[in-house]
């Protein structure tokens, strides 16, 4: 039986080497082909061209959806206007993976977001974002780590009866490597997991597929952290069986 191959969107990297300044060059963290290989996936990664037929093309090849951390998002492309704390983005970057989402559900392919991966799924499916959690509330927990990411920080609560909490049971602790948030969920999404500052640290979209985000970075975790491999294999479980 063939194993299930799995996308992960694309991100760019902007040289700042005066010899080359300004190329955008293709990039992915190898942690997360590691962790769709060892939960049984054929990891491929989607080059970052915003030409609508070849996106369409590359879903053709795949059987589920890894949308991976990143920068900020674009406010503008959920109805905002950039306030001060705003982090740079790449306005191809978000267009690409909006258009992957939306095209990958139409099509009923799995998908995992991951860190801005997350946000992005909310972004593509109608919601919001905090620009930094700052602005959400006044009080936060520590959200981005000065330790390695393969140490857990800080606990989250889990919802009953999510993908989540079959794998992780009602709370568990993750690691922490952001500044912007979930605000309104996406229509038909549903919040997850929460971290103790009432931050909605992971989403999934209502019916029996499985879309889902978390926050933090599961695939930093996964060499110590079997339940962390668990996640990936549930997802590729999933992409075998759509």
């Amino acid at each position: 039986m063939k194993k299930p191959i799995i996308g992960i969107a694309g991100n760019l990297y902007i040289e700042t080497n005066p010899v080359v300044i300004g190329s955008p060059y293709d990039f992915n963290n190898n942690n997360y082909s590691k962790c769709i290989a060892d939960a049984g996936g054929i990891p491929i990664y989607l080059p970052v061209i915003n030409v609508p037929e070849i996106i369409d093309q590359q879903l053709d090849l795949i059987d589920g959806l890894l949308i991976p951390g990143g920068n900020d998002i674009n406010p503008l492309l959920y109805h905002q206007v950039p306030k001060p704390l705003q982090g740079h983005s790449n306005e191809t970057v978000d267009m690409v993976q909006i258009y992957l989402i939306q095209k990958a559900l139409q099509r009923n392919i799995p998908i995992l977001g991951i860190c801005r991966g997350h946000q992005i799924l909310n972004v593509a499916g109608g919601g919001t974002l905090h620009q930094d959690i700052s602005y959400a509330i006044d009080d936060p927990i520590q959200h981005k780590q000065t330790i390695n990411l393969a140490t857990p920080t800080h606990p989250v609560q889990i919802t009953p009866n999510s993908i989540l909490h079959s794998i992780l049971g009602p709370t568990y602790t993750v690691n922490s490597a952001h500044h912007q948030c979930v605000k309104d969920l996406a229509p038909q999404f549903f919040a997850t997991a929460l971290s103790p500052d009432g931050i909605i640290e992971g989403i999934q979209m209502e019916g029996n597929s499985f879309v889902m985000g978390v926050q933090w970075h599961p695939e930093m975790m996964a060499s110590r952290d079997l339940l962390m491999l668990q996640l990936f294999k549930q997802f590729i479980t999933h992409c075998e069986a759509k």
